[in-house]
């Protein structure tokens, strides 16, 4: 398969969620395989924080006290039959020996992406032991999270693709990077693409940025534009010290079940969902007995906030005090009552211009 064309994945198709935190994280350039097994592993944190129960015997997840183990019939990885087996030992002793690596302003933070792994060859079955560390990174939306089809992602050809792709999905402001925080992000060397000490910005587009963009625009539901960001922004000579990077939405390549699947859990929501109350419960420590004598608020939140997850995440975000101490549960229920009112505000003064 040529790295500028999409794999066929016979699974069925769905949307998963992951965090910001591992959509932003330094990512070196995997194989495909490797890539592959990486996103079901996400596909599979997606499915717990959702509360989705593997229906199968094929499949099958082991929360233990300091690994995660993953169970997964080879097919959900070896889609191209020009592929041999033997390449998914390849990836699977690669991926043992990478590393996870995440840096913000107030940590760094590195682990291995699996820590042990079993691949039996007459049954085709793949078992994968995953550290908690990368299962709580995978299941943190304190920063935010993506949600994106997961089809789309596992047929990409090339991790830089899937970088952006992921990072791109449902994003509505342009992001900003200079040259070292690209590279850093997709897991290339400071000094690769420079000429005596200088970065050549044409081999960056011509190599990195173009064939990714290209890709995505004939592909996927989220692409991107870009716009070089100068030293002198009055001087177009000037020294490119960035990209502007504008996510750009294409419907044309949205799956059309998933999007209706979407629009009418967004319309019509008769219990709490189950993805906000796991969020609630693991990141917010909030039991699900707590949240009971609050459902017909929390169901109003799932109706009317369109990012409710990233609701909860910002209000999450503001609950710890200067001194260190976590408001309670009323807190975030006012807090979560605050935003509904402000979106039926927003919602009657939409009907009454229209």
């Amino acid at each position: 398969m040529s790295r500028r064309e999409l794999a066929q994945v016979p699974t069925q198709n769905k949307d998963i969620v992951t965090s910001f935190v591992y959509t932003w994280a330094r990512q070196k350039e995997m194989s495909i395989l490797e890539q592959r097994v990486v996103l079901r592993i996400m596909e599979h944190a997606s499915n717990q924080l959702k509360g989705i129960k593997l229906k199968d015997n094929l499949r099958k997840v082991d929360l233990g006290l300091f690994n995660v183990t993953i169970t997964m019939p080879a097919s959900d990885v070896l889609f191209n039959t020009k592929m041999k087996h033997g390449d998914i030992e390849k990836a699977l002793y690669a991926l043992r020996s990478r590393s996870f690596e995440y840096k913000d302003n107030n940590r760094y933070s590195v682990c291995g992406f699996i820590n042990n792994a079993t691949y039996v060859y007459r049954s085709g079955i793949i078992t994968v032991e995953v550290d908690n560390r990368i299962w709580d990174v995978l299941s943190d939306f304190s920063r935010g999270f993506k949600r994106f089809e997961l089809n789309k992602a596992l047929a990409l050809p090339t991790s830089s693709a899937l970088q952006f792709y992921m990072i791109m999905s449902g994003q509505e402001k342009p992001l900003r990077l200079s040259i070292e925080e690209l590279k850093s992000w997709l897991g290339i060397a400071p000094d690769k693409y420079k000429k005596d000490g200088k970065d050549r910005i044409d081999h960056l587009e011509e190599r990195v940025l173009r064939p990714v963009k290209k890709l995505l625009d004939s592909t996927c539901p989220y692409t991107f534009t870009y716009k070089k960001i100068r030293e002198n922004p009055a001087n177009s000579k000037s020294t490119v010290i960035g990209f502007e990077l504008m996510p750009m939405y294409q419907d044309q390549y949205r799956d059309p079940e998933l999007e209706r699947v979407r629009l009418t859990a967004k319309v019509s929501v008769g219990i709490i969902s189950p993805m906000v109350a796991m969020y609630m419960k693991q990141q917010m420590g909030i039991p699900a007995d707590s949240l009971k004598p609050h459902k017909d608020l929390l169901m109003k939140a799932c109706r009317l906030l369109p990012d409710i997850l990233g609701t909860l995440a910002g209000i999450q975000g503001r609950r710890r005090k200067p001194d260190g101490s976590v408001m309670g549960v009323g807190w975030v229920i006012q807090a979560i009552r605050g935003e509904v009112k402000q979106a039926e505000k927003a919602l009657k003064t939409k009907k009454g211009t229209e």
